[in-house]
């Protein structure tokens, strides 16, 4: 399947009212801020919502050439830590965003931050949404693979400052 394929089958299964990533993540953003090197890039699609700093779903999926699986992967990961920051100084979308996917299969590394969007107060019921949208999601992905990879995104400890800087009195 292509990247553009994989994305659609992800797209499909979250439906078209939960799913947010409306914009193209230009090529720029993707080797400056995530750190990719798209030399080592065979084919790709990115995609986030357009007003991303409120909603931070993102998906991309990438089909690298040999031997960059893994730096992909953490070039990502790297990204995820600083989005799990900001929505621990700005609660929204949490368990969303700690719920996020990224996988790798073969050359194929798939990053996923998506699912409708819970507006209210009650973590459980939230927490229970993102479960529900991301089980959506991995079967998807099982249907283009065959079996679920591993979710190699590492949410980051809390180290307590909400993300941002704390001074004391």
């Amino acid at each position: 399947a292509t990247p553009a394929e994989i994305e659609q089958k992800i797209a499909d299964a979250i439906g078209k009212d939960n799913y947010l990533c409306d914009t193209e993540i230009d090529k720029d953003y993707l080797q400056n801020t995530l750190g990719l090197d798209l030399s080592k890039v065979e084919s790709y699609i990115a995609k986030q919502n357009s007003i991303s700093s409120v909603n931070p779903d993102s998906v991309i999926i990438l089909k690298v050439k040999d031997g960059y699986a893994d730096d992909a992967v953490n070039a990502l990961n790297t990204s995820y830590a600083q989005i799990v920051d900001y929505i621990r100084q700005y609660p929204f979308g949490t368990a969303k965003v700690l719920n996020a996917r990224i996988y790798q299969s073969g050359n194929y590394v798939l990053y996923i931050l998506a699912g409708a969007s819970y507006d209210g107060e009650d973590a459980e019921a939230e927490a229970k949404l993102a479960v529900s949208e991301y089980a959506k999601i991995d079967g998807a992905v099982k249907s283009v693979f065959g079996t679920l990879p591993e979710n190699r995104a590492v949410v980051p400890e809390d180290n307590g400052g909400n993300g941002g800087l704390i001074i004391p009195d």
